[in-house]
């Protein structure tokens, strides 16, 4: 069993632990699977507890279920939401105190604010678009981030600081935890809901990678809830995050899961944020108050018809994007050790030092050389130029509806300045990225130099975690050749950093200089720690 897989069943043990499912929901489950449904011994099972049949009422009387008058009978309560949707729903509220103890109040709104805008968002797509009820995937985006709760509880303080920055600086928040705890909150939620039993169909949908290109392929009953919650998390993204770039994607995403139209977009953010506020005020939930969705969408679309022009232009310049994430990386040193501590039995009150920031070893495995061409002899090009060739691959990309990877190699001495890379150790790194390429097909990769001493290579049909291994075998052949081909007394110490940058489906509109910026960023970040490391980010 790997280290990740070893730590997230230790974290989703101690979850079940602290916070198994609580006696009510435990015998609902019992009841609801009996082979003759006994109406009034579920009605008397929920009764037991007070606060659940509140949370109930509220519910099936909020506008998520647009009753002509109020509801305030359990039996009748109960009739209206069916017994799969009152299972799934005493189980996603049902999630104790103890859990959300000494969490500081503005994590607390922006976690809720993002889990009831995703949760309703999947509700309304399921109902307008698939036309089918929508209790499962309301749930399962009700219970999708809940990994963030259990990390909040086991790693404390740490964990809390961390998530401020993500919250302070508008970053994702699952590619920050990769890099630092080798796992991200959305695996640790689907361990911690296999753990408790719920539907297998429900966890794969929430732990399956949210990529356009895979979930298309989905057969139409399987694929249904996977994709179902994609669209919610994005709009989600777009409308609670304000990440207005991810508009086209969503567009197009939708359109190819369900041929959803900007129509059909506008009437589900027109009638979502009166939904969540209502599901919040119901579940007595402090959410974030400076939203507005819709303004939020007419914005993003008037970006979106701009965006020609930007991309037209000539800034390809680090922006202060770049500086944040090298600083939150920079600074997760104390959560890594938090998860250490927990790690070794022990909670983060007990330890008063700091960790540091490991990087991604170097591994992998030679490949065989498949006949690839390479620009070894050709000379080096500027930044402008590898933007157009960005574009021209995501021409192909988006026409195949592939993946688009871009990896940014640069080798290093210690005490080297940045910005300073010796013609031996250019030449190196530049063969070393060609050789590792030939991994793949020819047809699928470029090759390019870049005038400031780093190589990339553009890499068609190639989706993250390929791109991640070819960035390793970049290593290993550095590694390999560093002896043979650069002479010096520091030889041995020559590292190669790589930042990889994924775009799961391209949009119209693409934008090259994003998917430069983000490679960027994480070559940054891999050159951080002073040895041979890769990190990597999908755009």
């Amino acid at each position: 069993m790997s280290d990740t897989v070893s730590h997230l069943e230790q974290l989703a043990t101690r979850a079940v632990t602290l916070y198994s499912r609580p006696t009510v929901a435990m015998e609902l489950l019992r009841l609801v699977e009996q082979p003759a449904v006994d109406a009034q011994a579920i009605k008397n099972c929920v009764a037991q507890d007070p606060a659940m049949v509140s949370k109930v009422l509220r519910v099936v009387n909020s506008s998520l279920y647009g009753l002509t008058r109020p509801v305030s009978d359990l039996n009748q309560a109960i009739g209206i939401l069916g017994m799969k949707p009152l299972k799934l729903l005493v189980l996603g509220f049902s999630l104790p105190d103890e859990l959300f103890a000494d969490v500081a109040a503005r994590e607390l709104r922006w976690y809720w604010t993002n889990t009831l805008t995703r949760a309703v968002a999947a509700r309304l797509l399921c109902e307008k678009l698939w036309r089918q009820p929508g209790d499962e995937v309301f749930v399962a985006g009700l219970l999708q981030d809940i990994g963030i709760l259990v990390l909040l509880r086991e790693l404390g303080a740490p964990y809390a600081r961390f998530l401020s920055g993500i919250i302070n600086e508008n970053c994702l928040l699952a590619p920050l935890e990769h890099e630092t705890l080798g796992f991200d909150h959305v695996q640790l939620s689907a361990a911690v809901l296999r753990h408790w039993q719920l539907p297998e169909r429900l966890v794969q949908a929430v732990e399956m990678p949210k990529r356009t290109a895979r979930l298309e392929r989905l057969p139409v009953v399987e694929g249904a809830l996977p994709q179902i919650l994609h669209l919610a998390e994005m709009l989600m993204l777009l409308v609670g995050q304000r990440r207005l770039a991810i508009l086209p994607e969503l567009i197009e995403a939708g359109k190819l899961y369900r041929g959803m139209t900007k129509a059909n977009l506008v009437e589900l953010v027109e009638g979502l944020q009166s939904q969540v506020d209502q599901l919040g005020e119901a579940l007595s939930l402090d959410l974030e108050r400076e939203r507005n969705y819709v303004e939020v969408l007419v914005e993003a679309q008037h970006q979106l018809s701009l965006l020609g022009e930007q991309i037209a232009s000539e800034s390809t310049a680090l922006d202060e994007d770049d500086e944040i994430y090298a600083q939150l990386l920079a600074h997760t040193g104390e959560l890594t050790d938090a998860m250490r501590a927990f790690l070794a039995g022990k909670r983060w009150a007990e330890r008063q030092s700091g960790g540091q920031l490991q990087s991604h070893a170097a591994h992998g495995k030679q490949g065989e050389s498949r006949g690839f061409v390479g620009c070894r002899d050709r000379e080096p090009v500027d930044r402008v130029a590898l933007l157009q060739n960005l574009i021209t691959a995501a021409t192909r990309a988006r026409e195949k509806r592939q993946e688009l990877s871009l990896l940014l190699a640069e080798s290093s001495r210690p005490g080297a300045e940045a910005t300073i890379v010796s013609d031996p150790d250019h030449r190196l790194c530049a063969r070393s990225l060609e050789r590792a390429c030939q991994l793949l097909h020819q047809d699928r990769t470029q090759l390019v130099r870049l005038t400031d001493g780093r190589a990339a290579a553009i890499l068609i049909n190639c989706e993250r975690n390929a791109a991640i291994g070819v960035a390793h075998q970049a290593i290993v052949e550095f590694a390999n050749h560093a002896a043979e081909e650069v002479s010096g007394a520091d030889d041995f110490a020559l590292s190669l950093g790589v930042g990889v940058a994924t775009v799961g489906v391209v949009p119209k509109n693409f934008d090259p200089s994003r998917l430069l910026e983000s490679a960027l960023r994480c070559l940054a970040a891999a050159r951080a720690g002073g040895c041979s490391a890769v990190k990597s980010i999908e755009v």
